[in-house]
């Protein structure tokens, strides 16, 4: 889902019918590496704010992603999505190669990958669920005041014939 909620946040769609518009190609990718997690706990120890992270002003965690290619420290990041809040992102540093899904990799730079699906589009019950620029976030509200925060699902949309 978050992938689809930050085209929809980065396109500024807000409507049923614009859902119905988008066409893109689905991809699945397996990424075997560790992953260190930036949450708004950790924000300070990345030399960012809470806020940063999910913020509408992309520079800070632009400039992270920079010094990040620079220094020996794992080549990815989970971060908490701006788009979709109470999901993840998974961020990946550096040059990568998409190699077939099923091969075996050749090198540290191999990515497994496979085309999902083409022409495919969001689902529309995901609309009510993405925080468009602007927004206010409600994981980081909920951090804020020492609440807990969890994502709902958005309801299945039947696929098919009825």
């Amino acid at each position: 889902m978050t992938p689809w909620a930050e085209v929809l946040r980065g396109q500024g769609i807000r409507s049923s019918e614009d859902v119905a518009e988008i066409r893109q190609r689905l991809w699945v990718a397996r990424f075997e590496m560790e992953a260190e997690r930036l949450t708004f706990d950790t924000a300070e120890s990345f030399d960012l704010e809470p806020q940063q992270i999910i913020g509408d002003d992309y520079g800070p965690c632009q400039e992270l992603g920079e010094q990040r290619l620079n220094l020996d420290l794992p080549n990815a990041i989970t971060v908490p999505s701006a788009a979709l809040p109470g999901t993840e992102n998974l961020v990946v540093f550096g040059p990568l190669v998409g190699s077939p899904y099923s091969a075996e990799a050749l090198s540290p730079d191999d990515v497994p990958v496979s085309i999902a699906a083409d022409y495919a589009r969001p689902p529309e019950t995901l609309l009510p669920l993405v925080r468009h620029i602007g927004d206010r976030h409600g994981e980081y509200v909920a951090w804020r005041n020492g609440e807990p925060f969890r994502f709902s699902e958005p309801r299945v949309q039947r696929l098919g014939p009825p």
